[in-house]
């Protein structure tokens, strides 16, 4: 049965936790024996069940008992336990992103999709923001390197970062958690799982926490950069005969937060002036500001995936879903208290920038599998996806004009994007006794639409004048765009028997995207679509048992058409554009190594040049002078470092069990886990002021848990050296200029208690 199977394919995942770079099916008895020893780690990231050793793709693996281990309770955190991803942590969930290999999507138009995707249980997420969920009764993590369009085609074109939870069981069971940290902080989780019926099998979880925050207002007294969400997710299993299965799952997740930047640098002598006493500097995490932050969320998500075996072992599978996502969020931008504007009107107020999104996704994608054909077998499908996502947004500055008068400014506008992108896709492999040759091919077509509203008499507070410039000129407009475009890859992989080697070709896509921002003007003209080519080799080598096992991928992708955000100097608009011509090599290593079941060590290493091949048109920097390169509000970037791309990153992870006698019913152990980076360039336009050095973040915990692995109870400490950087920088014009930063719940040492009960 399928619930059955499913436990089996569980279970020796969890046994492992992390592992690393990965590579296809081998048809002879040896490997058969390997893949069902009990550390072998079953992935999909071929859209197959093979083991990680396997699949001819650079993969790294995370267990949820890994991330439990590690304290990743988010997509956000993954960084923390994969060396090859960064992530850039905006003013909100929808300003933040993910970058593999150094490349990912950091925009503010809502028209604009990730090139890193998110997908959970089988089904992409259109927009990041929908992705940074929480982590709750999580089977894996699969983190796909490099371009996947073939095989799962939606905004992939930087690689998948694809989230498995748990099945049901077919007898009762449950798992619970509980944590308390400094700062207010706690959570909880849970989940129970049993049969209803003969065939049919349930899982419920769900999961709450909250954190008062960690940025004190010098204003009012209030702590902002906290939250609280919740969230629930339900799956019912059905068995409907040997060769026929159903399985439903329903999620519900509901934030509420107050996420806000911090000053790190004020060029304006009046704004540092006003915000005293308030430290400015790359350690700050308060704020002096008379707006509270808010941003808020709430999405839901229905699925519906179908098995029919038949014939000898053909596999046919649907998945169909359904999501909503509705978000909202206002920031105060000044980033002052002042309640009136200054008198030398060195800076203006800006404590209403708010705007909203509601967006509906549908998708449908069909898989045939077929079983070893006698040296070859085969993979084909068809994907449906349509978005539908309204955004608002609202803006208000109040000003002094030269007479000294106080002059409101403000404006609303609303747009609408749609894609629907339709594809067919192919891949298989032929065995030729130890080499495997594999290849796919997709041909999609999309379709991107949009439109735009806006009127200058349409102002936020009755008395108000519309805004300057592009944002208070009159705006109705629509458009479309389409694109027709195939991606594949090709490849060989030879087993060596303690290991195999690869070598492959991709070719990546990303869908047209449109600047449907505030400033938006009718003749407003769609970025060329992104596309990609990928080289890739590597190797695996691993022991008979898996008690030690390496994994090397060495790396060369280009970019043509990237699409990027940045600002010209003396402008509170991004644009967006295509940055030319983009790449990014390097080497990765992941090792694992058990002597025994007592011990575990894991270690990762990420070293990677991503660079601006060609970009003559680049925007410059606030300040940046002719002999530093600008000329006529731009730069010839080429050569220059690519945003929140570290040349080194490290991860690792160390546990040690340590028996406390027979007689005893616990044992303990101690472990711990790191990541370092080097420095990062945070500005596209290479602002110097926008640099971060490297750092260091270390966690350890401490604790007790049953022979039987059934409860648990331990102390923890996160940032152990208490590095004290920010999550990212950012330089604005606003205000007269200043740097920003984007504080992290790791900014500061602090300590915890966690517990855990399972049966």
């Amino acid at each position: 049965m399928k619930v059955t199977h499913r436990l089996l394919l569980s279970s020796c995942v969890a046994a492992l936790g992390i592992a690393a770079p990965a590579a296809a099916q081998s048809t002879d008895a040896a490997a058969e024996d390997r893949s069902a020893s009990s550390n072998a780690i079953v992935v999909t990231a071929t859209r197959r069940e093979q083991t990680l050793q396997e699949v001819p793709v650079a993969v790294s693996v995370v267990s949820g008992e890994l991330l439990d281990n590690s304290g990743v309770s988010g997509v956000d955190q993954i960084s923390q336990a994969v060396p090859s991803v960064t992530f850039t942590q905006g003013n909100n969930e929808n300003n933040s992103s993910l970058n593999i290999r150094g490349i990912g999507t950091n925009v503010f138009s809502s028209g604009v999709e990730p090139s890193v995707s998110i997908v959970f249980d089988d089904v992409v997420m259109a927009r990041a923001g929908q992705g940074f969920q929480d982590f709750i009764d999580v089977q894996r993590i699969e983190v796909l390197r490099g371009p996947q369009s073939t095989l799962f085609g939606k905004n992939a074109s930087a690689g998948v970062v694809s989230v498995t939870t748990k099945d049901a069981t077919d007898y009762l069971s449950g798992e619970f958690d509980a944590m308390y940290a400094e700062g207010n902080e706690y959570q909880v989780r849970g989940s129970v799982s049993g049969p209803i019926t003969e065939g049919v099998a349930a899982r419920v979880s769900g999961f709450y926490k909250q954190f008062d925050g960690m940025s004190d207002n010098l204003f009012n007294g209030d702590t902002y950069n906290g939250y609280e969400a919740w969230g629930v997710r339900g799956k019912v299993q059905i068995e409907a005969t040997d060769n026929f299965s159903l399985e439903f799952i329903g999620d519900y997740r509901n934030s509420v937060s107050t996420p806000t930047f911090v000053l790190a640098k004020v060029l304006n002598p009046t704004v540092a002036e006003v915000n005293k006493p308030l430290e400015i500097d790359l350690t700050n995490t308060d704020v002096n500001v008379n707006t509270p932050p808010r941003s808020d969320s709430e999405q839901w998500g229905a699925q519906m995936n179908a098995e029919y075996l038949f014939g000898n072992d053909f596999v046919l599978n649907s998945t169909t879903a359904v999501r909503s996502y509705d978000f909202q969020n206002n920031i105060d931008v000044d980033a002052t208290p002042a309640l009136a504007p200054p008198a030398d009107r060195s800076y203006f107020l800006w404590d209403l920038n708010k705007g909203t999104n509601n967006l509906t996704q549908y998708s449908q994608e069909l898989r045939l599998e077929s079983p070893d054909l006698g040296g070859f077998d085969f993979l084909i499908g068809a994907f449906a996806y349509h978005v539908d996502l309204d955004s608002t947004f609202q803006r208000r500055w109040v000003q002094r004009n030269a007479a000294g008068n106080v002059v409101p400014r403000s404006g609303q506008f609303s747009s609408n994007n749609k894609t629907t992108n339709l594809a067919a896709f192919v891949s298989g492999n032929v065995y030729l006794g130890d080499l495997n040759l594999f290849g796919g091919l997709r041909v999609l077509h999309e379709k991107l639409e949009w439109s735009v509203l806006r009127d200058p008499a349409d102002v936020v507070v009755t008395g108000d004048i519309a805004l300057p410039g592009a944002a208070g000129q009159a705006a109705d407009f629509s458009g479309s765009a389409s694109d027709t475009a195939v991606t594949g890859n090709i490849g060989a992989r030879y087993d060596f028997g303690a290991g195999n080697v690869y070598a492959s070709y991709a070719r990546g896509y990303k869908g047209a995207g449109v600047n449907t921002a505030f400033a938006s003007l009718e003749g407003t003209e769609p970025v060329e679509p992104e596309t990609v080519d990928a080289f890739e080799v590597g190797a695996k080598v691993s022991t008979w048992d898996d008690v030690f096992s390496v994994n090397l991928a060495l790396f060369y992708t280009q970019y043509q058409n990237y699409q990027a955000q940045a600002q010209r100097p003396n402008d509170i608009t991004f644009e967006l554009a295509n940055a030319g011509e983009i790449s990014t090599k390097g080497v990765e290593i992941e090792t694992v190594f058990q002597p025994s079941k007592l011990t575990t060590f894991r270690l990762g290493a990420t070293y990677m040049d991503a660079k601006i091949d060609e970009f003559p048109g680049g925007p410059c920097y606030s300040g940046q002078t002719e002999a530093q390169g600008c000329v006529n509000d731009a730069q010839d970037l080429s050569g220059a470092d690519l945003p929140n791309a570290p040349e080194f990153r490290l991860t690792g992870f160390a546990r040690q069990t340590v028996p406390f006698g027979d007689s005893s019913p616990v044992d303990g152990f101690v472990q711990g886990n790191f990541s370092y980076q080097s420095s990062v360039q945070f500005a596209l336009d290479q602002n110097p002021l926008a640099r971060l050095d490297d750092y260091w973040l270390v966690n350890a915990s401490i604790g007790i848990e049953s022979k039987d692995d059934n409860y648990s109870i331990s102390l923890f400490v996160r940032n152990l050296f208490d590095q004290n950087l920010p999550q990212a920088l950012s330089y604005s014009t606003a205000g007269g200029g200043r740097l920003t930063a984007q504080t992290w719940r790791n900014q500061e040492r602090y300590f915890g208690l966690q517990g855990r009960f399972s049966f």
